[in-house]
């Protein structure tokens, strides 16, 4: 039966955690049941798992006057929606068309701005194209509100500019480094702490260093670390402090790589969810993290039906990148699931379709688990024409050399000319133990993903597989 309030319902479900704390602490509200409304929503925002209805013999019209106190509320406080109006209120300067109703509350914001204001910046600089429209206008009385308020703000807006400056060459030097990994960044560690617990620095420049520093955390994986400021920036939006629907996204975005690095799956998990409620362009990356974590929870069948659900945005992604992330999680998905022959049918239709592209990135994650569905279908002698026809232990030889690096696809050429009847038990086990990185050379991280490699393999040779893992854990002992 279709709910009475699916539409108040549809929007409630749109509210994100961060809102929803803003709207409490915003709450004045002193009728019980709209009280009780907007208790629900909040609830339901930070427990979507486990949400409680709304109740239906409520008036309907305190159902509308939630949404649209809800709506105002959010709208004033979102950074973004300033944005679009002051580049409103700009152009209307600009060009000699801005209406009484708009030079009056332009003059009404700007007793109410100070320099914390995220956009404060751009506001300052509006205001000083506002003073020259007046000049010209001989209004002298609201020039002396304009000049009063550029006077009180002009060290705050040398100071951002001067700010603004140092983040874009912090910048360079961090994306230089991600890239390189030759450049030692760590002098910025301290300017950029400086700059975000700043309190009277505008929100932008907060928030882009907070941004720096976790990237500056992250190439160092010092994770803890960057635990510190995602708490510090999670108590600013729950105040509704440098807030928009768009930075709290890239937040819950980047927390789930926090909380992938630091094992805490259940927390990865919980913001990727919140992360994929956006309809955006960036869609397909976030909906690629969340899928990434369901498999390593061992999710398979959740994150097979969301895979499905969302095979019309893969197709239609011009994202390259994130279209090979997809398609290597549906493959693994299908074989973890049992559905060997659709993973293969699958792997074949997007090699024909993205034969242009398929090797731009990560390529080797998209093989190997094809050539795992290929082992499972007990296919060897497909195994080893893809192996030669897309050259792909050339391609991983040219890998060769990064940290944890061990060569799959080496191992399933080997698995595939034994059961071929190409080779021996014994010439396998010297080739494949052959290529066994050295244990001293691998992480902790490395060495948990090697073994679970092996035991991904071992339903094919159990005894062989155990052999191999005891050869590896006696190199580990000597190491």
């Amino acid at each position: 039966m279709k709910s009475k309030l699916k539409i108040f319902t549809d929007f409630a479900e749109g509210v994100l955690p961060h809102e929803a704390a803003f709207l409490l602490k915003e709450n004045r509200i002193r009728d019980d049941e709209k009280e009780d409304i907007l208790s629900r929503v909040c609830h339901n925002a930070e427990e979507f798992h486990a949400s409680v209805d709304f109740d239906e013999t409520v008036d309907k019209r305190k159902y509308a006057y939630i949404k649209k106190w809800i709506t105002k509320k959010l709208e004033k406080a979102d950074v973004d929606a300033n944005l679009i109006y002051l580049s409103h209120i700009e152009k209307q300067v600009l060009t000699d068309t801005i209406s009484s109703e708009e030079e009056k509350e332009l003059l009404e914001r700007i007793h109410e701005y100070d320099q914390t204001s995220f956009y404060f910046e751009k506001f300052y600089e509006l205001v000083k194209e506002y003073q020259d429209y007046l000049l010209v206008r001989f209004r002298y009385k609201d020039c002396e509100v304009t000049q009063d308020f550029l006077k009180k703000n002009k060290q705050h807006y040398a100071s951002a500019i001067t700010v603004k400056n140092q983040l874009f060459l912090a910048t360079k030097d961090l994306t230089r480094q991600y890239t390189t990994q030759a450049l030692n960044t760590k002098h910025w560690e301290a300017q950029l702490l400086e700059y975000l617990y700043d309190d009277k620095l505008d929100g932008r420049n907060k928030y882009h260093a907070f941004i720096r520093l976790v990237f500056l955390y992250f190439n160092y994986k010092e994770y803890e670390k960057a635990k510190e400021v995602f708490d510090y920036m999670d108590g600013c939006f729950r105040n509704g402090l440098m807030y928009s629907r768009r930075v709290l996204f890239n937040y819950y975005g980047n927390r789930v790589i926090l909380h992938s690095n630091l094992k805490d799956l259940e927390k990865a998990e919980y913001f990727a969810h919140l992360s994929v409620k956006q309809e955006n362009s960036d869609k397909l990356f976030y909906l690629n993290n969340l899928i990434a974590i369901l498999l390593k929870k061992e999710k398979n069948r959740e994150a097979l039906e969301l895979l499905t659900d969302n095979y019309k945005l893969f197709k239609s992604s011009h994202n390259h990148h994130q279209k090979l992330g997809f398609a290597t999680h549906y493959l693994r998905a299908l074989v973890r699931n049992n559905r060997i022959q659709i993973a293969e049918n699958f792997a074949v239709n997007f090699l024909y379709e993205n034969k242009k592209h398929v090797f731009e990135h990560r390529w080797n994650r998209f093989f190997s688990n094809y050539l795992l569905a290929l082992t499972i279908a007990e296919k060897p002698a497909e195994a080893l024409k893809v192996i030669e026809k897309y050259d792909l232990l050339e391609k991983e030889a040219e890998a060769s050399g990064r940290e944890d690096y061990f060569p799959k696809i080496q191992f399933y050429y080997g698995l595939a000319l034994y059961l071929n009847g190409n080779i021996s038990e014994d010439k396998l086990f010297e080739r494949l133990s052959g290529s066994l990185p050295a244990a001293s050379q691998m992480t902790e991280e490395g060495v948990d993903a090697l073994l679970a490699f092996l035991d991904r393999l071992s339903f094919a040779l159990p005894n062989f597989f155990s052999a191999l893992k005891s050869h590896f854990h006696k190199s580990l002992l000597v190491s």
